[in-house]
């Protein structure tokens, strides 16, 4: 199957400094894997999932992660980042990237941590 990300519409949700595109998901092709193309620029807000791990990919751009309590790391093209689940995070930056869910992302499956831990840029 060929998927074309140009062919797929714009997902954006209110109040979030990012867009994104649904390549993989879970109703189109089953529980077991998702991808989602996204483009962020400012701070994702820190959560956690346990349902799926999560890597990311980056495509372009920079950022800074920080995975549970450790030390924030940057991040930059080429890199990638893996957050196993039960595992909060958060991130910023102005980057482009591909983020997998494995099982796929189940919506309802992230729970938002309101403590913000990663220092402003």
């Amino acid at each position: 199957m060929l998927i074309r990300l140009k062919d797929l519409p714009e997902i954006r949700e209110e109040g979030y400094p990012l867009v994104m595109k649904s390549i993989i998901n879970r109703a189109d092709h089953g529980p077991d894997i998702s991808v989602t193309w996204v483009k962020i620029w400012g701070h994702h807000q820190r959560m956690g999932c346990d349902i799926s791990d999560r890597p990311y990919y980056i495509i372009e751009g920079e950022g800074v992660f920080q995975l549970g309590d450790g030390e924030p790391f940057a991040v930059s093209a080429g890199d990638s980042v893996f957050i196993p689940r039960c595992v909060p995070y958060e991130f910023r930056g102005h980057m482009t990237y591909l983020v997998m869910n494995g099982p796929a992302f189940l919506p309802g499956s992230d729970q938002v941590i309101d403590e913000r831990r990663l220092p402003e840029e």
